[in-house]
């Protein structure tokens, strides 16, 4: 130790700051923005940027890792991003050919993406359902001052699996944040169009849909009728036998947050979104940041739709998923 140095290890970063030099961090070196372009964002000035910049490295808020020879799973990253416009996570897997490998792996890289994203008073939308409810339980204790969650649509129907379900999973993330949850206390989807119209005027959803509205994160996989592990919503009593039908002669491929979409994305016409509590596409482009999560190449149709439109700013898949949308 030279002379002048102070011997005193520095404090912990509270989490208001370690937010600030994440942002600092993320507009500078994941979005390649310029020193002043990023001042001007944070409202600071460009030397102020600089000492953020030294000071996120320092305090390991941003780590580098020199790769000198491009991985598998690098190769598929970077073919993603290049087809698709997003910022993608490959997760390398010990046992690719396992579907619960593929999942855990998946549900793992997630869990790190939202540790490294989440900041106080952010709002977070989630869509529940089987890949969101194995990110929840591999999150670790992250307490971010003035968070919420917001249950994106409905869970309940007159299965027994329903709101307990979605619920459990809502508590578990809001327990890893120490963040407040909203619940969506409404049917997966209403018996009609005009019952949803009269539920859409209650006080108490509007709020929820308002708070939906103005969410900064999104937390989703996306449903498909077949695949390893079919979508609740097309599993568990939300759908009867004559919506599933129609929705075949309607050429319906999947769903994302309880709206079906067709191959080229349209949502139009569909009949069950006439009653589905989702969030329609254009308000779902309006949050900034929108995670896809998916380990089930047999998805590959609906995952190349949803990244196609346009809908998705980030996506995190496994090594065979990832090849299957490249592929296609």
């Amino acid at each position: 130790m030279t002379s002048g140095q102070s011997s005193r290890p520095r404090r912990a970063l509270r989490p208001v700051e370690r937010a600030r030099l994440a942002d600092a961090a993320e507009l500078y070196w994941v979005r390649g923005k310029k020193v002043e372009e990023v001042g001007t964002e944070l409202g600071v000035s460009r030397s102020t940027v600089s000492r953020m910049l030294a000071r996120a490295r320092e305090t390991g808020v941003i780590q580098f890792i020199v790769h000198h020879e491009e991985s598998p799973t690098d190769q598929l990253r970077r073919e993603v991003e290049q087809r698709y416009g997003v910022l993608a996570v490959v997760a390398p897997i010990e046992r690719p050919g396992t579907a619960r490998a593929r999942m855990l792996a998946v549900a793992g890289q997630t869990a790190a993406w939202l540790d490294a994203f989440i900041r106080p008073g952010v709002v977070l939308d989630v869509a529940w359902g089987s890949t969101v409810e194995n990110i929840s339980l591999q999150l670790r204790p992250h307490p971010t001052p003035g968070m919420q969650i917001v249950q994106l649509h409905g869970s309940g129907n007159v299965a027994t699996l329903g709101t307990n379900y979605a619920n459990l999973i809502l508590d578990r993330i809001g327990s890893a944040f120490d963040a407040r949850v909203h619940y969506f206390p409404v049917p997966a989807f209403f018996d009609s169009a005009s019952t949803r119209a009269a539920m859409w005027r209650e006080k108490s959803i509007q709020q929820v849909l308002d708070l939906r509205a103005r969410a900064d994160l999104l937390l989703t996989s996306v449903g498909t009728p077949d695949g390893e592990l079919p979508g609740h919503l097309y599993d568990s009593g939300y759908l009867t036998s004559a919506d599933l039908e129609q929705m075949e002669r309607e050429h319906v491929v999947g769903n994302l947050g309880g709206i079906f979409f067709r191959t080229d994305a349209s949502t139009d016409r569909i009949s069950v979104n006439e009653r589905s509590t989702g969030l329609p596409f254009d308000e779902l482009r309006r949050i900034k940041r929108r995670l896809l999560v998916v380990a089930d190449p047999a998805k590959s149709p609906a995952i190349r739709t949803v990244l196609g439109a346009g809908l998705m700013t980030d996506v995190v898949l496994d090594a065979a998923t990832a090849q299957a949308i490249v592929d296609g």
